[in-house]
């Protein structure tokens, strides 16, 4: 199937040029011969673009592709006809002198299931992002500026040790826009602070919680007042399956009891992203843009709907369903998912063990994961960086995990660690089949757990264990290693090996792994498109 590149936009004018400047300019779903941009806000109603970022300032030399109005007041312009693993130059309004604007760039997707060029594909994963819009509910206070910002720079400062490559894919593991999701959050905890990446980069989400406003939440045991005596509007605390019963908030909550209704808008999630239900880019379609597929040159990307689908018996076993249809036809080489909720996590606020979300998706999907060959699961929630083993079969509580049944095995029988002389192996020496996963849990991209599980004894001094740490918390049975640190996930995909690396606000490489096709990768080069 042939793809596009979508570009859109709000409140944008042409780049670099005269008018009103957008206040927020992003790419969406760029395949191999067409690519989507949007925008919103400005004066610009088309996009011009070309190979050659020079004829841009020439009008008879460009091509340019009239915008329509979408959801939220976006303008939303689909450039076709691309050329396959080529970069384009692109700029909002018309050509002409002095706009040209060598940031707004992309490359398109490689034909069928091709590395790119330069031989690798660039992801960057990002999870629980959204914090610079957060506020204490009872202050109003803001409470983590300028902690997104400290992330983003991380990554580039290990980007400029490693190569200055652009990234391909911009995913998101959900919690972008604190605390409702509201649009304006989108903007200050999303918009303001990535530009220069969703500008040459098409941005990839799944829904969280914080995806989906709010609700009356019983604060009372928290503030050590008897239960039901304080409620207050909360975001991020909904438990519905309707995306239309989204609430934005405020709300008198003095009563008790839910929201008194929705704002009837729908959440700004949906409305912000155009995401290919229909399969545009690859994939079987999903119907809904929930949860969908899509491919990017050698790697299938599927995003699930851990939030409101997973919420309802019903919608819950039809997206398990299409998700087996869509894994069953998939040929790339890798394959990734991601939703918010994680299978496999024991952070400072969040336990699968404990947390109805997540259990489900760890019975009800890893099954499926296994089966069909997905090879990484990356999900967010939880604020710490928490990464297992290469598994198989565990679907039970924390305390039923066991290594030598669940966990792929080095020589000497212990769990392999994927990296060194335990790279993991896409099809398992194991079993000889490609059925293990590994399991990644990325929401410290805005904050990270603070809670001390050691405090020092203020008589004494002393902490109250010998050898206490941090990862006595967070360390879930499944887990090879967890960190309350903040920073995002780098994953470069090319024929042969897949590397997941957690970037520090450093730019300090603190955990990896890789999986290593072997052989595979010599012969299993499909057709696909």
């Amino acid at each position: 199937m042939g793809s596009a590149v979508v570009l859109v936009w709000t409140g944008a004018a042409q780049a670099n040029g005269p008018g009103e400047p957008p206040e927020r300019l992003f790419l969406q779903q760029v395949g191999s011969k067409s690519a989507t941009v949007k925008w919103r806000g400005g004066d610009a109603d088309r996009v011009c673009y070309s190979k050659w970022p020079f004829l841009l300032k020439f009008p008879w030399w460009s091509r340019c592709v009239s915008a329509e109005e979408t959801d939220g007041g976006h303008m939303e312009a689909r450039l076709r006809h691309l050329r396959p693993d080529r970069r384009y130059f692109y700029i909002l309004g018309d050509p002409g002198p002095g706009v040209v604007d060598f940031e707004q760039r992309f490359k398109t997707a490689p034909r069928s299931n091709r590395a790119p060029r330069d031989g690798n594909t660039r992801i960057w994963l990002i999870g629980d992002s959204g914090t610079q819009t957060e506020q204490n509910p009872f202050t109003g206070e803001f409470t983590h500026l300028g902690e997104a910002e400290e992330v983003k720079q991380g990554y580039l400062t290990y980007n400029d040790n490693h190569g200055q490559e652009d990234v391909d894919l911009f995913v998101l593991l959900g919690d972008n826009a604190y605390l409702e999701g509201t649009d304006a959050q989108w903007q200050g905890g999303f918009f303001d602070i990535y530009p220069n990446i969703m500008n040459k980069a098409a941005v990839w989400p799944t829904i969280g919680n914080h995806e989906m406003g709010g609700d009356c939440f019983d604060l009372s045991a928290f503030i050590g007042l008897p239960p039901g005596s304080f409620f207050t509007f909360l975001g991020g605390t909904t438990n519905f399956s309707d995306p239309l019963l989204y609430n934005g908030g405020p709300a008198d909550c003095s009563s008790g009891g839910p929201v008194p209704g929705p704002d009837g808008s729908g959440p700004p999630y949906l409305g912000i992203f155009s995401l290919p239900a229909a399969g545009e880019q690859g994939g079987v379609p999903s119907g809904t843009e929930q949860y969908y597929s899509m491919n990017y040159a050698n790697v299938h990307l599927v995003s699930l709907d851990a939030q409101l689908t997973n919420a309802d018996d019903d919608q819950r076993a039809a997206m398990r369903d299409w998700l087996v249809a869509d894994l069953s036809s998939n040929r790339r080489d890798w394959t990734i998912v991601i939703f918010h909720h994680p299978p496999y996590s024991k952070g400072e606020n969040h336990n699968s063990d404990s947390e109805q979300r997540e259990i489900d998706m760890r019975e009800v999907f890893t099954p499926v994961f296994e089966d069909h060959g997905v090879d990484v699961v990356y999900g967010g929630h939880a604020h710490s960086y928490e990464r297992s083993y290469y598994l198989n079969g565990h679907q039970g509580m924390s305390e039923t995990f066991d290594p030598n049944v669940h966990a792929e095995l080095n020589q000497i029988g212990e769990p392999a660690i994927g990296q060194g002389n335990e790279t993991y192996s896409q099809v398992s020496p194991g079993s000889g089949a490609d059925d293990k996963v590994v399991y990644t849990v990325a929401g410290s991209s805005g904050k990270a757990d603070e809670f001390d599980p050691c405090p020092v004894d203020p008589e004494t001094g002393e902490e109250p264990q010998m050898g206490c740490t941090r990862s006595d918390w967070l360390l879930h049975p499944a887990h090879y290693f967890s960190v309350a640190e903040k920073g995002s996930v780098v994953v470069d995909a090319t024929r042969r090996k897949l590397t997941s690396r957690f970037i520090d606000v450093n730019g300090e490489v603190v955990d990896e792994f890789t999986i290593d096709r072997g052989r595979r990768y010599r012969h299993r080069h499909r057709h696909d498109d």
